[in-house]
C-alpha cells in the first residue's frame, strides 16, 4: 500500500463525508446517526483493503491515521462546500425553519426572540466559526468510528 493510494482513499472518504453534510437533501442521510459522515471513514478503509496483499485488515494505528485524516480533511472540505452552497442558495436551512415556525400557531416567545436575534449581521461571522469548530469536532469522531467499523468487518470476514 503506497502513500498515493492512501492519500487518494482519504480524499475520497473526506469528499464523501463533506458532500453528505453540505448539500441540500443529500445531508438528510446524516439524520441516521451521521451515516454520511461515518461512510467517509468506511470508504477509505474499504478502498485500501483492496490493495492489501499480505493481510486482510489494518492495524489500529493505521485505522486511526486513516479515520482521523479523512475526518479532518472532510471537515475543512465541508466548511468550504457549505460556504459555496450558502453563496448559491443562501441559508436554506434557516428559510426552511422560518417557514416551519410561521406555520406554528403557538410559538414560544423565547424561540421567536432568539431566532430574530441570531439573524442579526453581527452574528454571521460567529456562525462561520461555529460551523468550522463543529465540523472539526464531529467529522474526525464519526469518520474514525466508520473506519473502526469497517476494519472490524474486515477482521470478521478474514477469520471465516
Amino acid at each position: 500500500m503506497n502513500k498515493q493510494d492512501t492519500y487518494f482513499a482519504i480524499f475520497v472518504g473526506a469528499l464523501t463525508a463533506a458532500a453528505t453534510d453540505s448539500f441540500p437533501l443529500l445531508n438528510l442521510i446524516n439524520c441516521f446517526c451521521c451515516l454520511g459522515i461515518i461512510s467517509g471513514g468506511i470508504l477509505p478503509i474499504w478502498l485500501l483493503s483492496k490493495k492489501l496483499e499480505d493481510r486482510a485488515f489494518f492495524t489500529t494505528p493505521e485505522v486511526i491515521h486513516i479515520g482521523l485524516s479523512a475526518g479532518l480533511v472532510g471537515a475543512v472540505m465541508a466548511f468550504i462546500l457549505q460556504f459555496i452552497v450558502y453563496q448559491f442558495y443562501g441559508n436554506w436551512q434557516v428559510e426552511w425553519l422560518t417557514q416551519a415556525l410561521e406555520s406554528m400557531e403557538d410559538l414560544p416567545p423565547l424561540w421567536e426572540d432568539l431566532y430574530y436575534e441570531l439573524q442579526k449581521p453581527e452574528y454571521q461571522g460567529f456562525a462561520g466559526i461555529a460551523i468550522l469548530i463543529r465540523n472539526l469536532i464531529m467529522f474526525p469522531v464519526f469518520t474514525l468510528l466508520g473506519s473502526f467499523l469497517m476494519n472490524k468487518f474486515l477482521i470478521k470476514r478474514s477469520s471465516k
